[in-house]
């Protein structure tokens, strides 16, 4: 990954992570889906808020160590994939369920 795109694509995986909570927090909240691991936030759907925090923390610990560690950046293009990934399936449930 060329290093300028790098910043770009840690600020994608933040966005995404938030954007997957947001779809959790309406799965649960108001379709009752109980699918989530996190007993927690089965009981709470608000808490899913700290949960993407945490994650995002765990971002910015990838983007603050990525100069020692360049292939931290190629960790965080799988982690952006992944949450894609993630979002397409749960906007696909979400659209089945609603039909």
């Amino acid at each position: 990954m060329p290093r300028a795109a790098a910043p770009l694509a840690y600020l994608a995986l933040a966005l995404l992570i938030y954007f997957d909570a947001l779809l959790t927090y309406i799965a649960v909240g108001h379709l009752g889906a109980y699918e989530v691991v996190l007993r927690f936030v089965n009981q709470t759907p608000s808490a899913i808020w700290l949960v993407a925090a945490a994650k995002n923390a765990g971002v910015l610990y990838l983007m603050l160590k990525r100069r020692r560690h360049p292939w931290l950046d190629y960790t965080a293009l799988a982690l952006l994939l992944w949450h894609a990934a993630v979002i397409y399936n749960g906007i696909a449930q979400l659209a089945a369920g609603a039909l």
